[in-house]
């Protein structure tokens, strides 16, 4: 732990790179964490056509050009785990599953996880017949015979 960092952001969803690109124009040292990819579930979408600026796009070209942008503005982005945080009264110290560091300021933006019914073969059905949200991909099925699984935090 040499360097302490203005902030730590643990997630690197879009809520997780959002926040470390703000800070980075505040002109704050930022360091994220990131346990699986970059991007968060965005990067499962096959197709968002709802940002506004862009009439299409998947979500790993979303993805790829935040982590982008946020990596030009200088962040710091590790592929790595989050374990513990430990609070030092003035700075944070976040552990991972490979170092240390010091912090002022820790983000907690780890998002959510879609839970599967562990069906054989679900996990290739996403994106392509599987959806996880009625207002972003409804459009897609309009005419079809559904199935709606869950509701929710049912």
């Amino acid at each position: 732990m040499d360097k302490i960092y203005d902030v730590f952001t643990v997630g690197a969803g879009p809520a997780g790179l959002t926040a470390a690109l703000y800070c980075r124009r505040a002109e704050k040292s930022v360091i994220i964490a990131e346990k699986e990819v970059a991007g968060g579930q965005v990067t499962h979408s096959p197709k968002i056509e709802n940002y506004p600026g862009f009439v299409e796009m998947s979500g790993m070209e979303f993805s790829d050009k935040l982590v982008d942008q946020v990596l030009k503005q200088g962040a710091d982005l590790r592929m790595e785990t989050a374990v513990e945080i430990t609070d030092l009264e003035k700075t944070k110290k976040v552990t991972t599953d490979c170092d240390e560091y010091e912090s002022r300021t820790v983000i907690i933006a780890t998002g959510a996880k879609h839970r599967l019914l562990g069906l054989e073969g679900e996990e290739e059905l996403i994106g392509n017949g599987i959806s996880f949200c009625a207002v972003c991909d409804g459009a897609f099925y309009a005419g079809k015979d559904v199935a709606v699984i869950g509701g929710g935090n049912s």
